[in-house]
């Protein structure tokens, strides 16, 4: 399936629309989601417990949330992806950033227990797996994009640091120490990361349609 049967469209500028949609909903998720739970805290609470087994507006959450929030992000990263002109190895960093969405619709499939323990139901246990995989894939993704050669130096240190401060507000969350603000420091990791994601694939798609533009004024 190609990038035009999932938008209606090839023009770069109907594609933002995508990033405008992710941008917009993934905050609902969280947001919205935490408002149908009188108890939940985003301070020290995972994204993940919005859904926990057994939880209130848990299957809504996780099929109404969680699973288009993924297809939003893996639809983003299929039309953006065949645009950016990557090669080698920044190439394959890119497509390793489609674990991020899949752990979110893995998340609808496969929702943690109440508190997210490490250890658990069997859907627990597909979950933490799917955390364990993610995260090490995406560090490398981010890694991996740093090598592209037609950057400069500080477009590389950039993706870097957004590596290095990605994986480390995750490994601080899960130190027990600070187990009371483990839901902030996730959600400044995925913050970040999104949000630079969707301002370089808002960027990339702009930059792609100002050079068809100009393609069409030399024709």
């Amino acid at each position: 399936m190609s990038s035009t049967d999932l938008t209606g469209s090839d023009s770069p500028t109907s594609k933002r629309w995508i990033v405008v949609a992710l941008a917009v909903f993934y905050p609902l998720v969280l947001f919205g989601g935490a408002a149908l739970k009188a108890e939940y805290s985003h301070l020290s609470q995972y994204i993940s417990e919005l859904n926990a087994t057994g939880s209130a507006w848990s299957w809504q959450i996780g099929f109404l949330g969680f699973l288009p929030l993924g297809f939003l992000g893996a639809v983003l990263l299929l039309v953006v992806a065949p645009r950016a002109g990557l090669q080698g190895i920044s190439k394959i960093g890119c497509w390793l950033l489609i674990a991020e969405p899949i752990t979110y619709i893995g998340s609808a499939f496969a929702p943690c227990d109440l508190g997210c323990p490490s250890t658990g139901s069997l859907s627990q246990n597909v979950h933490n797996i799917l955390s364990v995989v993610t995260l090490p894939i995406t560090t490398l993704g981010l890694v991996f994009l740093s090598c592209n050669s037609r950057l400069i130096l500080v477009q590389r240190v950039g993706w870097l640091v957004l590596a290095a401060s990605f994986i480390t507000l995750y490994m601080v969350a899960l130190v027990p120490d600070v187990a009371h603000w483990r839901g902030l420091l996730q959600r400044l990791a995925e913050g970040v990361l999104y949000g630079c994601l969707c301002i370089i694939s808002w960027k990339l798609l702009a930059g792609c349609r100002r050079a068809t533009e100009l393609h069409e004024e030399s024709d």
